[in-house]
């Protein structure tokens, strides 16, 4: 068996070309179907009392995890130190894509039907975001 000593420069860049290091993707996919796994347990309990309730639970968690899901694909499109500009274009069309989405679908809430119960839309939109987070953490720490 051979020893390398980096110290010596032609040594040390010779290491550094032959190691690859990959990062990979974070499963985003698992976490999206997570979300929407909690969300159909949501609705089926508020489905059991009122069924505006589960319809305005399903509509706020939805409005939530489909842009996320949008931006999360987005973002994990592409890989690596040379595509670095398309990396951040891909962000930067993520984030818009989300951000039009959310408002382009609360805007279709808000005029297609008022029988929604707004509070419980709005509480399962806001529980949806910190269970991303989570999801996704957990996700990247694997």
């Amino acid at each position: 068996m051979s020893v390398i000593h980096l110290d010596l420069p032609w040594a040390r860049k010779r290491w550094i070309e032959n190691t690859v290091i990959t990062i990979p993707k974070p499963e985003i996919l698992k976490a999206t179907l997570t979300q929407l796994a909690v969300l159909l347990l949501i609705v089926i309990a508020l489905g059991i009392a009122d069924s505006q309730l589960a319809a305005s639970a399903l509509m706020g968690g939805l409005i939530q995890i489909l842009p996320q899901a949008w931006f999360s694909r987005q973002a994990f499109k592409y890989a690596g130190a040379s595509k670095v500009d398309k990396v951040v274009r891909s962000m930067y069309r993520g984030e818009l894509g989300k951000v039009v989405m959310t408002a382009t679908l609360f805007a279709i809430v808000f005029t297609v039907s008022k029988q929604w119960n707004y509070p419980v839309l709005f509480t399962t939109f806001l529980v949806m975001i910190p269970l991303q987070w989570f999801l996704v953490k957990k996700s990247l720490r694997q």
